[in-house]
């Protein structure tokens, strides 16, 4: 198995492009938050963590991996220095990436949320930006330091229970979770898969560019080629859905050849369990 996924990374290494990027607003604050979560129903405990960036601006806000984008960024320069795929990976396999990241943008001005992926070739799609339909309750608890409020709402096909602090007066939180009176400190489903904690927050003295990341192709670097491909929300998780069941078909069925393993015999099936965020 670790050798189909070292050969994975250093196949599709040859063919990812150096990344396009657009500014689409500028950081005035930043959030960190750690993402809990199970890939399996019947899991007693958290079978994964992730590191979540929430960059806020004034138009826009992006929720992102922050393991992942550092990876991309080692990868790229590894790219300009015309590293072979094995050093490329050697160099980047201590960053804990399960599978593809999704980034989340919420534009605010075009009250639209876009949500991308890479996989060997990118993907976004659109939706509208819908507030969820919170409840709100009397109950309070101090949690990372702050002064929380409780909310409960049924969003996207789970329910949600959050909790937020007006400490904060900033209407945004984790994934797509937004709207309440402020930021979002503490939420997890009633199924108990999946837990956002904040662990950082701060207001930036400087404002940084929010970098909306797209896909280009080039095999010496630059920002050449095409952008994302833009696919319907149904498209991109059905896509989602197959990438996780068998990595390797998937990835054959976007380059159109048969990926083979270092034995030269076709790459085994090989499935990253999850549980959709989304029902």
């Amino acid at each position: 198995m670790k050798r189909v996924l070292i050969f994975l990374f250093a196949w599709t290494l040859v063919v990812f492009a150096l990344q396009a990027q657009t500014e689409i607003d500028k950081v005035r604050f930043w959030a960190v938050y750690k993402f809990s979560y199970k890939t399996s129903p019947e899991q007693p405990t958290f079978d994964w963590v992730d590191w979540m960036y929430l960059d806020i601006g004034n138009k826009a806000t992006m929720f992102y991996n922050r393991y992942a984008e550092l990876k991309d960024s080692m990868t790229n320069e590894c790219l300009k220095q015309n590293m072979p795929p094995e050093a490329i990976h050697e160099r980047t396999k201590n960053y804990p990436v399960r599978g593809d990241a999704p980034v989340y943008c919420q534009l605010y001005s075009e009250k639209t949320t876009r949500v991308a992926i890479r996989y060997a070739k990118g993907y976004y799609y659109e939706e509208p930006m819908v507030m969820p339909q919170w409840i709100l309750d009397n109950k309070s608890l101090t949690l990372y330091g702050y002064t929380c409020r409780r909310a409960t709402t049924h969003y996207l096909g789970r329910t949600w229970e959050a909790y937020y602090t007006t400490d904060i007066p900033l209407s945004y939180g984790p994934w797509k979770l937004w709207g309440l009176p402020g930021l979002i400190v503490r939420a997890t489903d009633a199924d108990h898969y999946f837990l956002f904690e904040l662990d950082y927050f701060k207001r930036l003295s400087k404002p940084e560019p929010i970098i909306y990341i797209h896909r280009g192709f080039g095999n010496k670097g630059g920002y050449t080629g095409s952008e994302y491909k833009k696919v319907s929300k149904k498209t991109f998780v059905e896509y989602e859905r197959l990438f996780h069941k068998d990595v390797m078909a998937f990835l054959d069925f976007e380059m159109g050849d048969i990926i083979r393993s270092t034995s030269g015999d076709p790459a085994p099936a090989t499935e990253i369990p999850y549980i959709p965020l989304e029902k």
